[in-house]
């Protein structure tokens, strides 16, 4: 008996494709990730602290446009009470002068009477005029007064001066076994910190040849476990691009950046505890 014979059906196999999915799927997720943490460094690149004094600068120079709006209000209302006073003294002339033609018709009283009742009439308009510009004056100086006062506050020097930015060193996000060196960066020129009150300062155009910069640079490469921090200010994007480039290419230091808030004197008193 003939044996029945095997189709010749080919199986199909899912595997591979299977591998190459979940790959793609673990790929996908692993960029997003990234990306996740990329924001989330951008965002909370600042500590705490650094927030606040961004915010409390902010809130002052409300109160100065605040201020300085109110200063043009006191400019005017003083305009106003000049005016006003002018026209009571014109006033009290006025009345002066008709007070004395009034004495003078008194004797003529019996030859004109009519003429006598208007002045008098005048003059009792004017008493109630300089009445009300009287009753006016008290609350417009009290208020000049306390406007005056708050001038003063936005006048004084401590006020005007932005607040210092203390950099925690938390802030930079490396280890405390490393040797930090800071350079601070603005528009047009860098700032070298070497010390707590020791800076100098370098113009941004000349610091591929700049002496003192490639001797700083000279100095955080000869220290062991050194590393170099950029202090960004607001407007020094382009001066730290170019100097942390000539850091990296022509010395091979690591470096790091942490942007600065606000326009306040560095504090970094932390790092040299």
């Amino acid at each position: 008996m003939a044996k029945r014979r095997k189709g010749n059906h080919e199986e199909v196999m899912l595997i591979p494709f299977l591998d190459i999915l979940c790959s793609l799927i673990g790929i996908l997720v692993l960029i997003i990730v990234v990306l996740c943490v990329a924001n989330t460094q951008q965002t909370n690149g600042r500590t705490p602290e650094e927030e606040a004094t961004a915010r409390k600068f902010a809130e002052l120079s409300r109160q100065r446009k605040s201020l300085e709006k109110e200063r043009s209000e006191v400019a005017a209302k003083l305009a106003k009470l000049e005016t006003r006073q002018a026209e009571a003294e014109e006033k009290t002339t006025r009345l002066t002068e008709l007070r004395k033609r009034l004495n003078l018709t008194g004797a003529e009283a019996t030859a004109n009477k009519t003429k006598a009742a208007q002045i008098q009439k005048q003059i009792e308009d004017l008493m109630l005029q300089i009445e009300a510009l009287v009753r006016q004056m008290p609350p417009i100086r009290k208020e000049i007064e306390e406007l005056k006062k708050q001038l003063a506050l936005l006048n004084k020097k401590p006020d005007n001066k932005p607040p210092p930015v203390v950099i925690q060193p938390s802030g930079t996000g490396q280890g405390a076994q490393k040797k930090l060196f800071f350079v601070e960066t603005s528009n047009g020129a860098i700032t070298l910190r070497k010390g707590r009150s020791e800076k100098q300062n370098v113009g941004s155009g000349s610091l591929m040849t700049d002496k003192g910069y490639n001797d700083f640079l000279s100095q955080v490469k000869g220290t062991p476990n050194a590393m170099l921090i950029f202090l960004i200010r607001q407007d020094g994007g382009s001066t730290y691009n170019l100097a942390a480039g000539w850091a990296q290419s022509q010395y091979g230091l690591t470096t790091g950046k942490l942007p600065i808030p606000g326009g306040g004197e560095v504090d970094l008193s932390l790092f040299e505890k």
